[in-house]
């Protein structure tokens, strides 16, 4: 599958998705899920910044070899069934219960996979990140962010929903650009020409290909 500039662009930056490398450290595993966004967001991204800047400077595993990890512990943090959800668009109502379930596996892979791959050549330590406001609406929330980084600067807005009481981040919008939607668009341009299994056969060797 061959990814476009679109999708690049979320990673490229290094903070675009550190909030999701928050529970990769076992001493962060059990704090709680709070219940203002803003602070949830405010208080991981600080805390996965940390992480990064201990595995670059070899004071900790790298972040790949430590995928397991992460993995066990990050659906604490993000919402990744409505992600996948939203990323595939109308035709997830089609699916059956296992097809959704393998589907979202693949998404939550290639997502880390990609996300980890980026930040393995990251080498700053000298971002600044502005939480400027958060909107709630009910059991929608939206997290507005500035960062500044080597002279470059960008808009992040995570966007979160809240079940059963916790917050959880299911999209995050650069610079107006929303990453469901983006990866949405590709996905449904393959599903225009191809059926939905070749689509999790696509996911099944990317994912396979980058492990």
């Amino acid at each position: 599958m061959s990814w476009t500039s679109k999708t690049a662009r979320f990673f490229t930056m290094p903070w675009l998705l550190l909030f999701l490398l928050v529970s990769a450290n076992p001493v962060f595993a059990s704090v709680p899920n709070q219940s203002d966004p803003l602070t949830l967001i405010e208080n991981g991204t600080e805390r996965a910044l940390q992480i990064l800047h201990q595995s670059q400077s070899g004071q900790a595993a790298p972040l790949r070899a430590r995928k397991g990890e992460i993995l066990k512990i990050v659906d604490r943090y993000f919402n990744f069934d409505e992600m996948a959800k939203g990323a595939l668009g109308h035709p997830w109502k089609e699916q059956t219960p296992e097809k959704r379930a393998e589907f979202t596996s693949l998404f939550k892979q290639l997502l880390f996979n990609t996300y980890v791959d980026r930040l393995q050549n990251y080498t700053g330590a000298n971002e600044k990140v502005s939480y400027d406001s958060q909107q709630i609406d009910g059991d929608y929330a939206v997290v507005r962010t500035h960062v500044f980084y080597q002279g470059k600067d960008a808009d992040i807005d995570y966007r979160l929903h809240r079940m059963d009481g916790k917050w959880k981040a299911y999209d995050v919008v650069v610079e107006g650009v929303s990453l469901l939607v983006n990866y949405r668009s590709q996905f449904s341009s393959i599903l225009a020409n191809e059926s939905f299994d070749s689509l999790l056969q696509r996911l099944r060797e990317k994912v396979r290909q980058e492990n």
